[in-house]
């Protein structure tokens, strides 16, 4: 029974490519998966230069002049993809205080790509998720793009993998899952600089407000040393997950928990600055922008609510236990109800508003609608709870 917890655990990946060690593996992704919903993956196989390569070329992108990187904005993309500045994106209908560079990368098992074609006017809205990336040259940016393809590259590979290994950690046949990416998947790449806060100070400033990712996996790489992910456990509490040398940080998303029932748990989380995080260990030099880089692996967009429904055994189901919330989840919970694309969409359009404004008015104002009838309906919980307490 998934209960609470105080640290993030910490898995080798070595252990899941041998025989002898892979039962071990499978057993302490198994307590992640249930108990925790967070984890670190140690020794991933991702290129150490591969790594070091992608940090030090977007780190260069972040220091161009703004109206250089404006060049690639995302305002100019309806496929949410491109440069997004600071204080642009929302979550939970309040301001981060962060700038992103998002790439996607379409993924189906085993072939791979970049860049995906405009949609067809028959299609739905949210294929235009799958459009094209926009690149800045290589003049003004060097080596960026192929330091984000090679990443991205090996990263979908390691995702791949864990399509399999999730299942088989919750005692499920190896290719359960693998029906729901056999057509148009996607994931993205969300490259995100935090840059020290402006306000010395404050106590602390949102980076990325409390929530859950809403899709199946995430794999974060944090790029510098700041200790700003934060991690909430089931009774509330706030528990740091600071970056471990040679380890990705890996998150169970809502999609994750619908498929396995609740079994799986996806936790709330946030990125919290405070000016401390922002000094060196002598608290003297300063660490300079935090760079973080989540790899969102999606389900196909055509999903739906219907298909997500599997027929689990009773053992794996017994392993549910009560489930935790973050504030202002009515509305997720809400847009999570139908097909895999439109809560993807949706998401979209209430996180980047502007973009929004111009490619998709009437979409982002019934979201928005919603997202205020959400809020109203957790105050009223929230103020229920607290009645009871």
């Amino acid at each position: 029974m998934a209960g609470e917890f105080a640290s993030i655990p910490v898995i080798n990946y070595e252990d899941a490519v041998s025989a002898e060690t892979k039962p071990q593996f499978l057993s302490a992704l198994k307590h992640a998966l249930v108990n925790v919903g967070f984890f670190y993956l140690q020794n991933p196989p991702i290129g150490v230069e591969v790594r070091e390569r992608l940090i030090n070329r977007t780190a260069s992108f972040f220091e161009l002049p703004e109206e250089k990187k404006q060049e690639v904005a995302m305002m100019n993309s309806k496929h949410f993809r491109g440069y997004s500045q600071l204080g642009v994106e929302k979550t939970a209908a309040k301001n981060d205080q962060r700038e992103t560079l998002t790439p996607l990368m379409l993924a189906i098992i085993l072939k791979v790509g970049f860049d995906f074609p405009e949609r067809d006017s028959d299609l739905p809205d949210y294929y235009n998720l799958l459009g094209p990336n926009q690149w800045l040259p290589e003049s003004t940016a060097p080596g960026l793009r192929q330091a984000i393809e090679s990443y991205l590259k090996e990263t979908q590979t390691l995702a791949n993998q864990f399509v399999t290994l999730v299942a088989e950690a919750l005692d499920l046949p190896p290719a359960t899952f693998n029906q729901f990416f056999d057509r148009a998947p996607l994931s993205l790449l969300r490259i995100a600089a935090y840059p020290p806060p402006n306000d010395l100070k404050s106590l602390e400033t949102q980076g990325v407000g409390p929530h859950k990712d809403g899709n199946f996996l995430t794999y974060l790489l944090q790029g510098t040393e700041h200790s700003s992910l934060e991690v909430q456990s089931r009774s509330g509490k706030w528990i740091s997950a600071p970056p471990i040398p040679n380890t990705l940080v890996v998150n169970i998303g809502r999609s994750l928990e619908t498929l396995t029932q609740g079994v799986c748990v996806a936790t709330t989380h946030r990125v919290n600055l405070r000016p401390d995080q922002y000094l060196g260990a002598d608290e003297n030099a300063s660490l300079g922008t935090r760079l973080s880089f989540p790899f969102f692996q999606m389900l196909s967009l055509d999903v739906s609510e219907d298909s997500m429904k599997l027929e689990l055994p009773s053992h794996v189901l017994a392993m549910r236990g009560a489930k935790a919330k973050s504030d202002a989840e009515t509305f997720f919970e809400k847009i999570f109800s139908g097909l895999a694309g439109e809560a993807v969409l949706i998401n979209a359009i209430t996180s980047y508003p502007e973009v929004s404004a111009r490619w998709y008015p009437k979409l982002m104002e019934d979201a928005l609608r919603q997202q205020h009838t959400g809020r109203e309906l957790d105050y009223a919980r929230l103020r229920q709870e607290m009645i009871k307490d």
